[in-house]
């Protein structure tokens, strides 16, 4: 779940760092001052270099109370970042011949009673779920949904319940004509996934996406106790908040509700882990680019997050940069960004520990300077 409109206001914070060289020394000490000039309680940082090589960092603190230093073997909530395991099993049933994009989504879940009561529900169709160009709004900014959320932490949320939340609103526009960016979608995809394959979406993407390319710190958070898992910080009360309270993790374990987030995220992981399967998505290791990149990588202007989206992957072209495509994600307590070079094969990927609003506003800028640092050697 995130916040996309905020990146539109992270990327005017770039700081362009005057260090050149990309040893792993230099970018650990470009990551040191990262920590501490912005004052991240912690980040992780992954770059897979033009050789294919992992290199993964880490500073600051994974639990300052506790005096526990942040490592390369921490996980940290991923937030939206989870639509990227989203897709590429859609992709995957795609590519089968058991779902097709321009499937009415009606085809598949069209029998649930509640079905009509969606916005555009007639016309929508998968493609436009992974897309984003449904016309279905976010339910998790729904303030009976946050008010509801906080009762009780513990519950088990079904999909059916999420959904309720949207029932009966107006579209913002008619299917296809605009853009906006709503955890709901992936619910819905969520759903299919569940209804074409008899298992549930986590028995699916261990088996069709992780399990083949040895990714095996991808911890679903659809239970309060994640191993290993950085303390996550935030102001209890804010916007970014959500309702929840703080500190995030208390004796390892959350006292706020992570499973409600599902297919719209739904993993917590180590860094390094999201920056492998980035490059072996969008490298053809998980479906057929031959067969389905064009559909894959065919995107909608989205102005929301200052950039375009395709089927669960955002594309930014930034300057003296070239393109990138990739994923970011935002959870109260934790922020990401995870982006691949197709020109030349390296991933970038970073996350830290916080949502404070100063942090937040800190992040991309700073993401963006490493990254600079980096390809500008």
């Amino acid at each position: 779940m995130k916040k996309h409109y905020l990146l539109s206001l992270f990327a005017s914070t770039c700081i362009l760092f005057l260090i050149f060289g990309q040893s792993d020394k230099e970018i650990q000490a470009a990551l040191d001052s990262i920590q501490k000039s912005a004052g991240f309680p912690g980040v992780v940082f992954t770059y897979i270099d033009t050789d294919g090589n992992v290199r993964a960092f880490a500073s600051g603190m994974a639990d300052e109370e506790n005096n526990i230093a942040m490592s390369t073997d921490h996980k940290l909530h991923g937030g939206s970042t989870g639509k990227t395991v989203v897709s590429a099993v859609i992709m995957q049933l795609v590519s089968e011949g058991s779902i097709a994009l321009d499937d009415k989504v009606s085809r598949y879940l069209g029998d649930n009673i509640w079905y009509s009561r969606l916005a555009n529900a007639a016309e929508i169709t998968v493609r436009n779920l992974l897309q984003h160009t449904s016309g279905i709004i976010r339910y998790e900014f729904k303030e009976a949904f946050l008010n509801d959320l906080a009762v009780d932490p513990s519950k088990i949320w079904k999909p059916e319940e999420l959904l309720s939340y949207v029932l009966d609103d107006e579209p913002p526009f008619a299917v296809g004509e605009g853009f906006t960016y709503s955890d709901t979608n992936y619910i819905l995809l969520g759903m299919i996934i569940e209804k074409v394959t008899g298992n549930t979406f986590y028995q699916e993407a261990e088996n069709r996406v992780l399990k083949p390319l040895n990714i095996t710190t991808f911890s679903p958070t659809n239970n309060s106790t994640i191993p290993n898992m950085a303390q996550g910080y935030y102001t209890e009360g804010s916007d970014y908040a959500l309702g929840f309270r703080a500190p995030f993790l208390v004796d390892g374990k959350a006292q706020n509700n992570m499973q409600f987030e599902w297919t719209g995220g739904g993993y917590a992981y180590r860094n390094s882990d999201y920056a492998r399967l980035l490059k072996s998505l969008y490298e053809g290791e998980v479906f057929d680019m031959d067969e389905l990149g064009d559909e894959f990588f065919s995107y909608a202007n989205a102005p929301e997050i200052n950039g375009q989206y395709g089927l669960g992957v955002i594309k930014y072209v930034f300057p003296g940069l070239g393109t990138f495509i990739g994923h970011s994600g935002f959870f109260p307590g934790y922020n990401t960004a995870g982006f691949y070079h197709p020109d030349s094969g390296q991933v970038f990927t970073m996350q830290i520990n916080s949502t404070n609003e100063a942090q937040l506003q800190r992040f991309f800028g700073s993401y963006l300077g490493l990254v600079r640092m980096i390809m500008t050697d």
